[in-house]
């Protein structure tokens, strides 16, 4: 058996690891506790740490079985072929969660074809990071003529 990560419909990742484990499924979704702010509190939430995926452990030839699942959307594919993660990485995402260790060295791990190199990625290209605040980040992207601006989640 193999881990396959499955695309899901967004905030549907609880809801469809409980129904794979309710049919005796194998399946990973690993949640992270997170900062949520509203306009009059603020509050501690465990959310997905890979929003839209969750992982599963099935045989491939019952790969077909979770289609019937409201909420998959399928699974994500790498080359032509269904995205397939090791047991080392997924124990590594299990270790880093339980030990609340956050960084980047285990998150390279993870990254079979390249390592993080973001500060050299960006002095090749020209592009840059414009701004950093506390709960969020922009970043020029010269070549496509954008600026991203991602919002941090703040982890605990």
């Amino acid at each position: 058996m193999s881990w396959f990560v499955l695309s899901v419909k967004r905030n549907k990742e609880k809801k469809v690891a409980d129904i794979l484990n309710k049919m005796n499924i194998q399946v990973f979704n690993p949640l992270i506790k997170e900062v949520k702010y509203w306009s009059d509190r603020h509050k501690v939430v465990e959310t997905p740490l890979f929003k839209s995926y969750v992982f599963v452990n099935i045989c491939e030839k019952y790969r077909g079985i979770v289609f019937g699942i409201s909420g998959v959307n399928g699974y994500l594919f790498l080359d032509g072929k269904p995205a397939m993660v090791g047991d080392d990485e997924i124990n590594i995402i299990k270790n880093w969660i339980k030990e609340d260790t956050y960084d980047l060295v285990m998150l390279s791990k993870l990254i079979s074809r390249n390592e993080i190199g973001i500060q050299e990625w960006l002095m090749k290209n020209n592009s840059g990071v414009k701004w950093i605040g506390k709960s969020n980040v922009s970043v020029l992207l010269d070549e496509m003529n954008t600026i991203v601006k991602q919002k941090l989640r703040e982890v605990v």
